[in-house]
């Protein structure tokens, strides 16, 4: 009988940044993207793989408290549940805004900026 098992993946995916040294950009690698290359440039790029942090699973835990209200809604027929779904997926777009910007402010302070790429950097919004 063969493995299915394998196939899957042991834990979730972790977030990754991806810094392209040509195009002196950092961006999130999309889900659907099979190799780390630059979306713009096409070039090779350094993959930076972000822990992950509390706030994550806190924004694991506000989707499903909301997929289960959404259900509850349907199944009661009582508004108050979608409101209070639709309450829970704001809260959990914030924390997730604020997770992704504590990856970034982490994939940031990983890549080595040189002095010649310094003033390049900085006109894009580096410190």
């Amino acid at each position: 009988m063969p493995d299915h098992n394998k196939y899957l993946p042991r834990s979730l995916p972790a977030v990754k940044y991806l810094y392209c040294p040509k195009c002196k950009e950092l961006r999130v690698k999309p889900w659907y993207s099979l190799r780390e290359r630059c979306s713009r440039c096409l070039g090779d790029v350094t993959a930076i793989e972000i822990p992950r942090g509390p706030l994550t699973y806190v924004v694991y835990a506000l989707a499903a408290v909301a997929v289960a209200l959404a259900y509850l809604s349907t199944q009661t027929g009582d508004r108050l549940y979608i409101y209070a779904a639709l309450v829970f997926t704001v809260a959990m777009g914030a924390v997730q805004f604020k997770e992704l910007m504590r990856g970034e402010r982490y994939a940031r302070a990983k890549i080595k900026v040189t002095k010649s790429d310094l003033p390049q950097m900085r006109k894009k919004g580096w410190r």
